[in-house]
């Protein structure tokens, strides 16, 4: 699984299990009285301060996504391109040679004519 969508999946569990611990610590072990509005400050506080790296870094990741994807299309087209010039330039230099070919054996029948002489195999266990 990518990396970005481990941190899409799990970063809300990660700021709301966050927001909880503070509000618990701020309760009970910090020995300050707060009140019910500044506990809910804490929470939101700790959410925050989670959430926020996670958003900055998925932003960052999906930057790098598309980054990526025009690097990619950009060298593609390169290569497309660069195979189009090599062929016409294929073209330019080979117009004259369309004579006949010459890897056609004059005579088809006499590369087979060796096979043709051979007695057949006799079978295994005859």
């Amino acid at each position: 699984m990518p990396p970005n969508r481990i941190v899409a999946l799990f970063a809300p569990f990660v700021a709301l299990a966050a927001g909880v611990a503070a509000t618990w610590l701020t309760d009970h072990v910090s020995g300050l009285d707060v009140s019910a509005g500044q506990l809910e400050a804490v929470f939101i506080a700790a959410l925050t301060a989670v959430l926020a790296p996670a958003a900055q870094w998925l932003h960052g990741s999906q930057k790098l996504a598309r980054f990526e994807a025009e690097l990619e299309r950009a060298a593609l087209d390169a290569d497309t391109r660069a195979a189009e010039l090599a062929g016409e330039q294929d073209l330019i230099e080979g117009e004259d040679d369309y004579g006949e070919y010459e890897d056609e054996p004059d005579d088809p029948a006499a590369d087979y004519a060796d096979a043709l002489d051979e007695p057949e195999p006799a079978p295994a266990g005859a």
